[in-house]
């Protein structure tokens, strides 16, 4: 029996009524957090310290913290704008300050990224586990509440969409129904959000029936937005080089960062303006320098037949994919008709013929049965009127006919009223979760229901292993490419992205091995992972592509191709020489001398080596110079998919970026400079303005606008 409240205490008393005060409670990755009832259940322990408050989740999002009176006057504004109401957990904030109250518990498997590299509590609460195995590492902690925001469906009130969080839901489910014993008592809890968009599928919709508790107060909160973050140089040149390894009629992933902007964007380039892009890699000498890797794994084309996604998180990148006419191939759940579509032995438009071939590949038999009706039914062959019933067809017009195809007269009775126009229910993309932009939710809103159904939120199982069906995983992902970002490549191919040396977390693992391992197991599939070749520090440029490092995400016998924006690097199925060589040609000069006399000292490559002349070049200027051309061509723009900032906030967004770079010393005489050498200009007022400097009534404020100012100026 659901029970259904318009109050979150009422809801979360109701509850520790039900399953006792000893609460563990499992809640969503990113968005679909039920932070309403989450709250409410956090204040009920915080006031009565008999009640034991465990929470499992991942990705905890909430308003940045500020560390500085400058960063709050600039982020304020903007994150009223695009949070409006939205709600942060209460156990977050006491996380962030480390105040959590000693029956409170959080434990996550994949944090903010960076965002608690000096934590204490959140450093010693983190699980390392792989998005596809986590359901088993959390199920030890004895779940006794699972509760997640979902979206009602306005013409059937008794469906609710899991919407943004298909990813675990059904998996702890089906865990608790199985393991647990029948006395222990457990909360299924749904949160009620209109602004979630209602996702439709057979993963995403439940029934009312099977939440325990349905929480409703009409008082919806606004969904948590990821800000567009501006592209670099060096990113658009990742994405391009990326975009060389995707091949048409193909699936692809898109990991988490803000890469996945730049491999979008140089698609699109690819596509739309193809003799543009043909030229920009012509200038880069890509053939010359990567032509072995290019020409095995990708293609410079544009895409006739276009992407098929199969993602643990969608974003906003896929949706611009699809509305420029790229991720366009349908997949379809079932293995016969996968294999005819992938032999192009049948097509989406559905011709008179088609009935026969389904036949000759033993999908449907001569004379139809009730299983074969609902195949046909539910792919579009037949319309959605024709039925099976008492061992005959009833036709669209009511008719009812003996459903043998070997009959001529009735088969051409089947074709005639029976026969639809185009295959229904394929899918371009299949997702776990999904996270984006306000934009980007707005989009979900918009589209039609036909639209709706092309995006399918399914199962982390699905997205991320090919578990769940071997077989149609391998017809519906050919030549898959997936695509993940690092902080740190070593020499040998082995990839940093989670941690530290000294085991700080600096996000999690996530889906990234679950990725990298099926691109070993899914035919011509590859695993790519795109690097920064370096990164800005505060005591310099130094190297992202490093001998060795004690923490590493994925070993280097899982290494693949290595993207960087100096190139590509092939490392499958090579010696470690040659992987060495290859990373080296995509490493910043100021660092490949360094690394090649390590490599030399080690005995891991001859010592006579020399790195060809043609990858001695790599140096950012050039390429600031190559993607300037371009810019002014509207190409590789800083925010192609435009930005939540306005043009004012751009330009002090990477004024603030400068200052933050600087070392302590480096701040000391840049506020001297500021001060002494800064005549008064009037085109600075707009930016001082914004932050409230214009007119300073502090010393302190004072000294705020003449950084911004020097800032500014560069």
């Amino acid at each position: 029996m659901t029970s259904y409240f318009d109050n979150y205490e009422k809801a979360a008393k109701k509850i520790i009524d039900h399953v006792g005060k000893n609460i563990v409670i499992g809640i969503p990755i990113g968005i679909g957090k039920p932070i309403g009832f989450v709250n409410a259940l956090y204040r009920l322990a915080e006031a009565d310290k008999s009640i034991q408050l465990t929470i499992l989740t991942a990705l905890t999002l909430s308003r940045p913290s500020t560390h500085s009176e400058l960063e709050k006057r600039f982020l304020e504004p903007i994150l009223n704008r695009m949070l409006k109401n939205y709600e942060d957990p209460l156990y977050e904030k006491a996380r962030k300050i480390q105040t959590l109250p000693n029956n409170i518990k959080v434990i996550e498997f994949f944090l903010t990224p960076g965002e608690y590299s000096h934590n204490r509590y959140a450093q010693q609460n983190y699980i390392s586990s792989n998005y596809s195995t986590v359901v088993n590492d959390l199920m030890s902690y004895s779940i006794n509440v699972i509760a997640q925001q979902v979206s009602q469906s306005k013409s059937d009130p008794n469906d609710y969409s899991l919407s943004c969080n298909t990813d675990l839901f059904h998996a702890v489910l089906q865990h608790l129904n199985t393991n647990s014993l029948s006395t222990n008592k457990i909360a299924l809890v749904a949160e009620i959000n209109a602004n979630l968009p209602f996702m439709p599928g057979e993963d995403a919709v439940v029934k009312a029936e099977t939440w325990t508790d349905i929480i409703d107060t009409k008082n919806y909160p606004a969904l948590f937005s990821i800000p567009r973050n501006e592209l670099s140089t060096q990113e658009h040149l990742i994405g391009l080089y990326a975009s060389c390894l995707v091949k048409d009629n193909s699936c692809m992933q898109i990991g988490i960062g803000s890469l996945n902007n730049a491999i979008a964007n140089a698609l699109i380039i690819r596509n739309n303006q193809n003799s543009l892009y043909q030229a920009i890699l012509q200038k880069l000498h890509v053939q010359k320098k990567f032509d072995d890797a290019i020409s095995t794994v990708g293609t410079f084309t544009p895409f006739e037949h276009g992407l098929y996604a199969s993602t643990e998180m969608f974003s906003d990148e896929y949706i611009h994919l699809y509305k420029e006419g790229i991720l366009k191939k349908k997949v379809y759940d079932h293995i016969g008709l996968q294999k005819l579509i992938n032999l192009q032995i049948i097509s989406e438009t559905i011709s008179p013929d088609i009935l026969d071939k389904l036949i000759g590949f033993n999908i449907i038999h001569p004379v139809l049965s009730a299983e074969d009706t609902d195949f046909l039914v539910k792919f579009g062959i037949f319309k959605s009127e024709t039925r099976f019933e008492n061992e005959y067809l009833i036709l669209p017009s009511g008719e009812k006919i003996i459903p043998d195809l070997t009959s001529h007269s009735a088969k051409q009775k089947i074709l005639t009223i029976c026969l639809g126009n185009q295959l229904k229910n394929g899918k371009i993309l299949h997702a776990a979760f999904y996270i984006g932009s306000n934009d980007f939710y707005q989009q979900l809103h918009d589209f039609s229901s036909d639209e709706l159904q092309l995006f399918a939120m399914t199962s982390v199982t699905r997205t991320n292993s090919v578990l769940w069906n071997n077989e149609l995983s391998t017809l519906q992902r050919q030549n898959a490419r997936f695509f993940n970002f690092s902080m740190m490549v070593s020499l040998g191919g082995a990839v940093i992205s989670d941690g530290l040396k000294n085991l700080q977390e600096i996000s999690g693992v996530g889906g990234q091995f679950d990725f990298v391992n099926m691109a070993t197991i899914l035919p011509q599939a590859r695993s790519i992972i795109a690097c920064r070749s370096v990164r800005q520090t505060k005591q310099g440029v130094e190297s992202n592509i490093v001998w060795e490092y004690p923490n590493q995400t994925i070993s280097r016998c899982f290494r693949d191709i290595v993207v960087t924006e100096y190139g590509i690097a092939d490392c499958r199925s090579k010696t470690d020489s040659e992987v060495i060589k290859s990373i080296l040609n995509i490493t910043d000069s100021r660092f490949q001398n360094g690394l090649l006399t390590t490599a030399k000292k080690f005995g891991k490559i001859p010592n006579d080596y020399k790195i060809p002349p043609l990858f001695q070049q790599n140096y950012p200027d050039q390429l600031n110079e190559i993607i300037a051309q371009y810019q002014s061509k509207k190409l590789f723009k800083s925010y192609p998919f435009g930005s939540d900032l306005t043009e004012v906030e751009q330009v002090i967004a990477n004024a603030l970026l400068k200052l933050k770079k600087l070392s302590t010393m480096k701040v000391i005489y840049t506020t001297f400079l500021s001060i002494f050498s800064f005549r008064k200009n009037r085109k600075y007022d707009i930016y001082l303005n914004r932050l409230g400097l214009l007119h300073p009534k502090t010393l302190k404020e004072f000294i705020y606008k003449r950084l911004i100012q020097h800032s500014i100026r560069g």
